[in-house]
């Protein structure tokens, strides 16, 4: 009998020693779980992109009329003109060429248009000269760029 007793006692230990494993395990494993848990979850916030206001958009709204009719003159057109031969889908280099216009010429014309065109813009201080600059270096490396601002349609993409 006291055998049994002793496997009582033996086995009784262990189911103890066991259960205050466990005990203590889930005291601190669980906690450091759910803290890992929660700290995966939370995300880390993210800057939203917001847009760069692009400094030509209002000057060139303002002034483009007066670009074009820059451009229309130096091409011995009238802005109506101009307009209808980029709409119906000739390039600028194809009506300053038809013109007799060489592409030397027609990049004079566009800088200058632009310079004329943009003066309130420089005077009023919304456009620095260096912003000028860069946008007529932009229109005459661009030249669809430049079609699309005289009134081209967009191309849709294939």
């Amino acid at each position: 009998m006291q055998k049994q007793h002793i496997i009582y006692i033996v086995g009784g230990a262990i189911i103890v020693v066991l259960l205050a494993i466990i005990g203590i395990g889930s005291f601190f494993i669980i906690p450091s779980l759910a803290a890992s848990k929660a700290q995966a979850t939370v995300s880390t916030p993210t800057a939203i992109p917001t847009r760069i206001p692009n400094p030509y958009t209002q000057p060139l709204k303002q002034y483009g009329p007066d670009i074009k009719n820059q451009i229309a003159q130096g091409l011995h057109l009238t802005v109506d003109q101009l307009t209808t031969q980029v709409q119906g889908g000739k390039t600028l280099s194809d009506i300053a060429k038809a013109q007799n216009i060489t592409p030397d010429q027609l990049n004079t014309i566009v800088a200058n248009a632009f310079q004329v065109g943009l003066k309130p813009a420089l005077d009023g201080g919304t456009l620095t000269q260096k912003q000028v600059d860069t946008l007529v270096k932009r229109m005459q490396a661009n030249p669809k760029m430049l079609d699309r601002f005289l009134g081209a349609p967009a191309k849709a993409n294939a």
